[in-house]
């Protein structure tokens, strides 16, 4: 093996990224069981990997296990989305506003909307770039424990975000519309103007979130 190919995954983290993938395309008012099973069969590995994973996801809040019944994913409430959207809110207009002094993101940040522009009709991978698109921002910030915070919510945005581009007519392009704001903002150093391209962008995403129709509690 060269030295600058990457490992096997485990099979540990075989299941674990089969599970979060199986988490992140389930639309968020929609709750689920999964059996042990049913997941190692469908993973291709052991029951003992399932239980390694379903521990890791379990105690990142993203399902709990009932016994007999297996692992139960809830589905989320509209509590839920205000809070991501706060987080999110407070995290990406500091990121944006310390990444804009340089300018420097402007290139990548091009690559990765045309990229997302090319998944228009993929919503999971659609929703996969979007979030790419927002963690460079915050990544290129520079402060690991508000990356880290903001990681954490990346299951709730990708459940969320696939509902709202599969529910929502013409979201996705005007999801390209607004990150294209942002990075012309970046790139003209104006930190004013890229926030509020950030707040406009989550500010509209916050609104067609709210306006599906869901079996979500309000």
């Amino acid at each position: 093996m060269s030295i600058f190919q990457k490992p096997a995954p485990t099979a540990p983290e075989t299941a674990y990224l089969w599970l979060r993938k199986e988490i992140s395309s389930l639309p968020w008012d929609q709750e689920a069981f999964l059996s042990e099973n049913a997941i190692a069969e469908a993973a291709g590995v052991s029951r003992t990997p399932v239980r390694e994973a379903l521990l890791r996801l379990e105690a990142a809040g993203l399902l709990r296990r009932v016994p007999h019944k297996g692992a139960y994913v809830p589905a989320l409430t509209a509590q839920d989305i205000e809070s991501m959207m706060e987080v999110r809110q407070v995290i990406e207009d500091w990121a944006v506003r310390k990444v804009t002094v340089n300018g420097y993101l402007g290139p990548e940040l091009e690559q990765l909307l045309h990229t997302q522009e090319e998944s228009l009709a993929d919503p999971v991978a659609f929703i996969e770039w979007d979030i790419s698109f927002h963690k460079q921002i915050v990544h290129a910030a520079g402060n690991p424990a508000l990356e880290e915070l903001y990681d954490s919510q990346r299951f709730k945005q990708q459940r969320m975000g696939v509902k709202a581009v599969q529910d929502s007519h013409g979201r996705s392009d005007h999801v390209v519309e607004e990150h294209r704001a942002i990075v012309e903002a970046i790139r003209s150093q104006d930190s004013q103007k890229a926030s509020a391209a950030v707040r406009n962008h989550l500010d509209s995403t916050l609104t067609v979130l709210k306006s599906i129709p869901t079996r979500i509690q309000r």
